[in-house]
């Protein structure tokens, strides 16, 4: 795996970690300063996760307002 897939990819699976706390749940930050290659890199995984994410999510949302 290439340097730049690593953090990547990172990125992409930080997204799906969340930690609970009684009833806050906390996302995952970016472990990298943003200017560096790295935070870059990361950010732009987290990103692609969110928004297939939210894809999902809206699809999902407009499948339960058609069947009512």
């Amino acid at each position: 795996m290439a340097t730049v897939d690593r953090f990547y990819v990172q990125g992409q699976k930080d997204f799906y970690r969340t930690k609970k706390t009684k009833s806050t749940i906390h996302e995952s930050t970016n472990p990298f300063s943003f200017s560096s290659f790295r935070g870059k890199e990361w950010q732009r995984g987290f990103n692609t996760s969110y928004f297939n994410n939210k894809g999902k999510v809206n699809a999902t949302d407009d499948n339960k307002r058609t069947k009512n």
